[in-house]
């Protein structure tokens, strides 16, 4: 039978002494595990770039069901609710451009439910644009309103504001 291993002080098959090995393998080794966590490392923040983004997209809509909601409660107020109608009258239209809308100048008139899912409640507008009349003469002119919704959704980031217009029938 033949021994694998050389006694001491004889070279090996490669020609080189036990003691001589220089370790090559033990290095290639290291620069392959440092390759595979810089790629897991990449992996990983791929992963969680992608759950930012369908998080903010959850947030997104969630902000736009809860306005949604909100110029939905506010149009039904508008339509059967008298006392409604007569505050929105007199009501100032949005100055800013919609989207700055903060609920405060002018004041919203409503606060909608959308439920425990957004951080806060939707917040409605509701203002007296002018009266539609028919071309025909002698017919009954419309009332037209305008309803602007504010929503925020999972957190205070998320922000929709959707206006609507609305036709009262002649009375």
């Amino acid at each position: 039978m033949i021994d694998a291993v050389s006694p001491p002080g004889y070279p090996l098959a490669n020609g080189q002494f036990p003691g001589q090995q220089q370790g090559a393998t033990l290095i290639v080794a290291l620069v392959m595990l440092l390759l595979i966590s810089l790629l897991a490392i990449g992996g990983m923040q791929g992963s969680i770039m992608q759950e930012r983004m369908a998080s903010n997209a959850h947030d997104g809509a969630l902000s736009f069901q809860a306005s949604e909601a909100a110029l939905r409660q506010a149009e039904d107020d508008i339509l059967n609710s008298l006392p409604t109608r007569l505050t929105a009258f007199d009501e100032p239209l949005i100055a800013t451009p919609p989207w700055l809308w903060d609920g405060t100048n002018p004041t919203r008139l409503g606060v909608g439910n959308a439920g425990p899912d957004v951080s806060a409640q939707p917040i409605y507008h509701i203002a007296r644009l002018a009266d539609v009349c028919p071309i025909e003469p002698g017919q009954p002119c419309f009332e037209r309103y305008m309803t602007t919704a504010r929503a925020q959704g999972g957190s205070a980031e998320a922000v929709t504001v959707l206006q609507s217009t609305v036709l009262l029938p002649p009375q």
